[in-house]
């Protein structure tokens, strides 16, 4: 059957799937029942005379409904592995698509998730520019290189002087203003809350003047623009500056770029939040500064180094010359011995900070997440030691053929990146098949946005002809001009998991590129509605 790839753009659809053997996901039971097949419907107009609703005014009013399934998804494995023949023919169309620009600048590799068995390589092998798909890789690696359920922290302990405060980071770029969310991931910390700790430790020592505010960047230290990165990604907000210490407000967005400093930001909203607990601020002046909007002039506060260790409340070392966790990295002795800590606040588990920074595409969180692996595991913060770092991991770890491979960084930003969809492939097998839970773990928690609903696969999947993806894939998403990439899991009609990786960097520009988007999805939509077994 011939389908025609001339496509619009349009809004976001639903919600689904889980990697492996999850039931499927729907609206809140209100008693009715459909089969799987019905599991996607639309809203139908109101009966003759009923009131009308209210035209809709947003996209998500108008996205499809989920509604309970009966029976649940069964277990991915009890699917039978598809035929690769047929699913070769079930993608004939879209493999042959002008969209994708010339048939040697485009790859598609497919696996059966559980056991690794190619169903079908066209390309696999060549090298292209992966975009974004990249972040595959970096995660990979950085799961072996920080502990997944571990925490950054973000601590304040004394300086060397009897006024002197230092707030060291650790790593937590999405550190809240005010009060943190337990439930979120960007925000989980609060700088409100750490101020109100060290206003109650300051104030044990009873009354006392104004603190001089200093602040650490020394945890896993490096440039915070790149250099193979051009000035219009940070200008644009298409990537932010890669910091240890920052404010989830001061993400960059396309068009909304990060701010120039966005650790002295943090430092000056920290500042603002002691001061809002009667704690007054000692400028370099020697000024005292006690009102919040005196601070709006506060110069960058500066920066001094302590020795990396854990700080405790009694100054005491419970480790001492032991190792110290990912986000205790940052946490500071004075001297010989230890500093006393006034105040400590945790981020998310890294799993879930770094689910995010690859469901959002956030290439500078992507890029801070890899230092600081790479810095943990003994290697310095600079670009070609973490991307050496980066592919010496996924050899001696996964075992993965990296022959002819280049990363320029770990983002997948920089020009001169070039791998194969094998490689891409390859590993988000071993995201799945139980092998490496970790990186499994980092997938299943979002890792892999959910196609046509979350992450950056909120406004892909938005045509009828996608519907079959909607809730049964997930994918992380690759552009760059030139270029579009899409790689992750889909469970097919006969209840299979399957592994897919596909690209194109030669495709055309302006619409074109929306259109070889669409052509990818469709594609990923063929593997869900073909049992093909």
């Amino acid at each position: 059957m011939h389908r025609s790839h001339v496509r619009t753009v349009a809004s976001a659809l639903t919600l689904g799937a889980l990697l492996a053997g999850a039931p499927a996901l729907g609206a809140p039971d209100d008693g009715s029942a459909t089969s799987p097949e019905d599991a996607v419907t639309t809203t139908s107009p109101d009966p003759a005379g009923a009131t009308s609703a209210p035209a809709p005014t947003s996209p998500a009013q108008v996205r499809p409904l989920i509604t309970t399934t009966t029976p649940p998804l069964g277990q991915v494995a009890d699917g039978p592995v598809p035929d690769p023949a047929q699913v070769e023919e079930a993608l004939e169309d879209e493999l042959d698509s002008r969209w994708l620009g010339p048939a040697n600048r485009r790859a598609v590799a497919v696996r059966d998730a559980l056991t690794g068995e190619h169903l079908l390589d066209r390309n696999a092998d060549r090298l292209l520019t992966p975009a974004s798909t990249t972040k595959i890789l970096s995660a990979a690696a950085v799961v072996t290189g920080l502990d997944v359920g571990d925490t950054f922290a973000t601590r304040v302990v004394r300086g060397a002087g009897p006024q002197d405060i230092v707030l060291v980071a650790g790593g937590d770029m999405l550190l809240g203003r005010g009060e943190g969310d337990p439930d979120a991931v960007a925000g989980h910390a609060g700088l409100g809350d750490l101020a109100a700790q060290v206003a109650e430790a300051l104030a044990e020592d009873g009354p006392g003047g104004p603190v001089r505010l200093q602040v650490d960047l020394g945890h896993a230290a490096g440039p915070d623009v790149l250099g193979s990165w051009t000035d219009l990604w940070v200008s644009e907000g298409y990537t932010g500056r890669i910091v240890q210490l920052g404010l989830e407000e001061d993400r960059a967005l396309p068009f909304y770029p990060s701010p120039d400093d966005p650790a002295q930001e943090a430092v000056r909203a920290f500042a603002a939040a002691l001061v809002e607990e009667g704690v007054a601020i000692l400028a370099e002046d020697g000024a005292e500064i006690s009102d919040p909007e005196d601070l709006a002039e506060l110069p960058d506060v500066p920066e001094v180094e302590v020795p990396p260790g854990e700080a405790t409340a009694d100054g005491t070392d419970p480790d001492p010359g032991g190792t110290t966790s990912a986000g205790d990295a940052g946490a500071a002795t004075q001297g010989a011995g230890v500093a006393e800590e006034l105040g400590v606040v945790r981020s998310a588990p890294v799993r879930d900070v770094l689910a995010l920074a690859l469901a959002t595409s956030d290439n500078a969180m992507v890029e801070q997440l890899s230092r600081q692996a790479a810095v943990a595991a003994g290697r310095s913060g600079d670009q070609q030691d973490v991307t050496a770092w980066v592919q010496e991991t996924l050899v001696s770890t996964y075992g993965v053929d990296l022959t002819g491979v280049e990363l320029a960084d770990t983002s997948g930003l920089s020009d001169g990146t070039r791998l194969p969809a094998r490689v891409v492939a390859d590993l988000l097998v071993m995201g799945a098949d139980g092998s490496h839970p970790d990186l499994q773990e980092v997938l299943a928690a979002g890792g892999l946005p959910i196609a046509g609903y979350t992450g950056t696969l909120a406004t892909r999947f938005h045509l009828p002809v996608h519907g079959p993806a909607i809730g049964t894939a997930r994918a992380k998403t690759g552009s760059l001009p030139g270029v579009t990439s899409l790689a992750g899991t889909v469970v097919t009609a006969d209840g299979r998991l399957l592994v897919y990786a596909l690209g194109a960097d030669r495709i055309g520009r302006d619409g074109a590129v929306l259109e070889a988007r669409s052509v990818l999805d469709e594609m990923v939509a063929e593997l869900a509605r073909c049992g093909c077994s």
